[in-house]
């Protein structure tokens, strides 16, 4: 069934069940995507220029002296931010899907839980702290409004909300887990960070398992392998530097990246139009409209 049959048919199921179609909801199809990001990070640092171990557990990495904790952080949190998804491409034919504010729509959320377990520094003249954590979550809401990141820090409300993000009265899109098993055989590590101890500039890769949201049975394809041959949903992967606007709002960084996947098959149109996604090929209707 082609994609305009297929949006038509939900219209028409919306209007059946009483329903207006959302012209203004973000709509995807089967295959690979690649979803753009912003975000500030709230992080751990200052571990140290000598060279060599500093911890290799969450307890000891909480003890090594000097360090500048997370701010706002829960417990042994080590990293943890909001995010504004900018845009949502196909990676094999380049067309976008979504694009953040069009129709008034945003995709903002959460991500956080992420413990340093072990910590190394390397470099005499130029060192480098690289990190590797254990946990970690992912939130995404599909919202009238993008997030605030003026409100620094302080805008976290609770372990998982934020002001302008959770209260705001937005649809849980995507919940997702940082998946384990992927650092070096080790089945703890799930997160890896690597900056520049001058600039905390650098770059943390991780991967996700989804565990719920509206879009989770879209996503939940296993489709990313990491280097062990463990199977996960998404891989995600940032470049971050501090910066006057992260600086000045109390963020450590400000980050871009973005996360791969694939979408599986869309539900049948019925279920559609009740959920309010119209997942049936954003694109054309586009170029419906502006035809």
């Amino acid at each position: 069934m082609n994609v305009k049959k297929i949006s038509g048919i939900a219209a028409g199921i919306a209007l059946a069940f009483g329903m207006m179609a959302p012209a203004s909801a973000v709509t995807l199809v089967a295959g690979d995507l690649k979803i753009t990001f912003n975000a500030f990070d709230a992080g751990t640092v200052n571990y140290g220029n000598s060279v060599g171990e500093k911890c290799s557990s969450v307890g000891g990495c909480d003890s090594v002296a000097g360090i500048k904790q997370a701010p706002k952080s829960y417990g042994s949190e080590d990293t943890w931010g909001i995010f504004s998804v900018q845009s949502i491409t196909s990676v094999s034919t380049g067309d976008f899907i979504f694009r953040g504010g069009e129709d008034g729509k945003y995709l903002t959320g959460m991500f956080g839980g992420i413990k340093d377990t072990y910590v190394e520094v390397s470099g005499i003249r130029n060192p480098l702290t690289a990190t590797l954590g254990t946990g970690g979550w992912l939130n995404m809401y599909l919202t009238n409004n993008n997030y605030n990141a003026s409100f620094g820090p302080n805008g976290r409300t609770g372990e998982k909300d934020y002001n302008g993000i959770t209260n705001v009265g937005g649809d849980l899109a995507l919940s997702a887990v940082f998946g384990a098993g992927v650092i070096g055989g080790d089945p703890e590590f799930t997160y890896q960070s690597t900056f520049q101890n001058s600039t905390v500039g650098g770059a943390s890769s991780g991967y996700l398992d989804v565990t719920g949201g509206s879009w989770a049975n879209l996503f939940n394809t296993n489709s990313q392998l990491d280097p062990n041959g463990n199977a996960h949903d998404l891989y995600l992967k940032t470049t971050y530097s501090q910066t006057g606007a992260s600086l000045g709002a109390g963020w450590t960084v400000d980050a871009s990246g973005d996360v791969l996947g694939e979408v599986g098959e869309v539900p049948e149109p019925g279920s559609v139009a009740l959920l309010g996604l119209g997942l049936a090929g954003l694109a054309t209707l586009r170029r419906r409209r502006r035809a």
